[in-house]
């Protein structure tokens, strides 16, 4: 993945899983830490990937790993944040 796709796909998906969580609902503006969250453990996931040689770059499998580690990871920051 390319530094602007880390940006985009791991920042959006950060903000929709912070968004969606079921507790309480944040505002637009809460939601800047997580969509940054987002990118940083989307740049992560990609990087430790390759480098252990679980994938190439632009393989279906790095972007439905990032998808599912970004979702989760964030739903771990929301949760750990509301205490």
């Amino acid at each position: 993945m390319s530094f602007l796709a880390f940006l985009i796909f791991g920042g959006s998906v950060g903000i929709i899983s912070a968004y969606l969580y079921p507790k309480k609902r944040l505002k637009l503006k809460d939601l800047l830490p997580y969509g940054l969250a987002g990118a940083a453990i989307s740049f992560l996931v990609s990087f430790f990937g390759q480098t252990l040689g679980l994938f190439t770059s632009g393989q279906i499998l790095e972007w439905s790993s990032v998808l599912l580690l970004t979702i989760l990871l964030v739903a771990c920051l929301r949760a750990l944040a509301s205490k």
